[in-house]
């Protein structure tokens, strides 16, 4: 596989072409191409240059305070940042507030580039609708939840604490992780999601063999899961240790680009003598809903043996659950019915994208005649609880990423991990309920 890289300055482009060598994965050829060698291996250490590197509000000024604790006073590259805001969208102290100031102030010094301010949308989401985000890509972030970018193809990496480093220099070392191939074959039964599915493939793989691996999805019901669904595949891999998570960019790919009038790209996927660590399948015809018990993501259970919790909150939202299927979702179980007495339910689209299509298509009204509580586009309460805590003893159903002591807020609180849907029945019934009993 011979790679073509052009454009030093800007977001890249490539093409791939054929070359004797063979035998790598996705994961392992993109990360090749970003390292500028024509193979790599599992266990080998690289240093990939980034083609993007993203941050969002919340990490700014750490990351400012360790650069120029270096002597470093701007990003390697400006053009290959991107800097939102989406956990603290609105502030709600003046200490936020003044934060916010000063995150611009830096964004303003450091001369990024690709700088969205609030109300733009979940930076896990929106930049592969503008197409900021491409198949192929190796992105490097600080925020885990980089792997949502997996949908369209791209490798997105998480660093954390050690993101500093590559806004200093563009790159950091990584061991090449071995690759999972996960193969799905048949179609959902009705009232049945693709969350529901990644929380069992979560629940199946187990942390185990998931650490330090990637989860590459195949199979042939790609064919009818979209980009939207892709996310919930690429999104929950993380929580249980796996590297990171991608599925090829395919002709459904191309027409969601070709939707949004993005630019084409070039496909590319696994050599057919690739090695993977393992090869797991899953029929989506036997998939049933899934619930995650507290405290932990991969504590998930059939739905069943959840119903008749009582629930206190819903939340339909989080890089996790907020594009325009979970909304529609939600909706479908919600028309002409009311959020019970003693729930709150709050919603907060992925994007000002998705938010704009859930009015047009009258979705928004249903959430409103519904009596839910509809939020700027953004992280919302999964964030720690912004924009919506939980209190002491509350209970909540959620789309949210993880469902770890205190990340809703009180410490003494428990939420319930679900699909979209199950949010919205279990607002509508006040306790955990299974929605194949509110679908027509």
């Amino acid at each position: 596989m011979i790679f073509h890289l052009s454009g030093s300055n800007d977001i890249y482009e490539q093409t791939w072409e054929n070359s004797p060598i063979m035998g790598m994965t996705l994961t392992e050829k993109i990360m090749a191409r970003a390292a500028g060698r024509a193979t790599v291996r599992p266990g080998e250490i690289v240093y990939p240059e980034a083609d993007l590197a993203t941050i969002h509000d919340l990490y700014v000024v750490e990351a400012d305070t360790q650069l120029r604790a270096l002597g470093v006073e701007r990003p390697w590259n400006p053009d290959r940042v991107f800097v939102c805001f989406d956990h603290d969208i609105i502030p709600q102290s003046v200490a936020v507030a003044n934060r916010a100031k000063n995150i611009r102030d830096i964004v303003q010094r450091w001369g990024v580039k690709h700088f969205y301010g609030p109300g733009r949308g979940q930076g896990h989401v929106f930049p592969m609708e503008i197409g900021l985000v491409r198949p192929g890509m190796c992105v490097q972030a600080y925020d885990i939840h980089v792997t949502n970018y997996g949908a369209v193809g791209c490798l997105g990496i998480s660093l954390v604490f050690e993101f500093p480093a590559v806004l200093a220099t563009g790159s950091h070392w990584y061991r090449v992780p071995e690759t999972i191939r996960i193969v799905l074959d048949g179609k959902f039964t009705p009232g049945v999601t693709i969350r529901d599915l990644a929380a069992l493939i979560i629940r199946q793989i187990g942390p185990d063999q998931a650490d330090y691996r990637v989860f590459e999805y195949t199979g042939p019901a790609l064919a009818h899961l979209g980009v939207d669904a892709r996310v919930k595949l690429c999104n929950l891999p993380i929580e249980i240790g796996a590297k990171t998570a991608i599925v090829p960019a395919d002709e459904l790919v191309s027409e969601w680009f070709k939707e949004r009038s993005l630019k084409p790209f070039d496909p590319i996927e696994s050599d057919p003598d690739a090695e993977f660590f393992a090869v797991y399948r899953f029929n989506l015809s036997d998939v049933e809903p899934m619930v995650a018990l507290p405290p932990l993501p991969d504590n998930v259970v059939p739905l069943r043996e959840a119903e008749g919790v009582p629930v206190h909150a819903a939340y339909l939202g989080s890089c996790a659950g907020d594009q325009y299927e979970d909304m529609a979702e939600a909706a479908e179980v919600l028309r002409g019915r009311r959020v019970a007495p003693g729930v709150r339910m709050i919603i907060n689209p992925g994007s000002k994208e998705v938010a704009e299509r859930c009015v047009r298509e009258g979705i928004m009204e249903v959430f409103l005649e519904a009596g839910a509580c509809v939020g700027p586009p953004g992280c919302g309460p999964c964030a720690i609880g912004r924009g919506g805590p939980l209190a002491d003893g509350e209970v909540c159903i959620a789309t949210v990423t993880r469902n770890d002591t205190g990340r809703m807020g009180s410490r003494k609180a428990e939420i319930y991990l679900s699909s979209a849907a199950t949010v919205a029945a279990s607002a509508v019934a006040g306790q955990i309920a299974d929605p194949r009993e509110y679908l027509n």
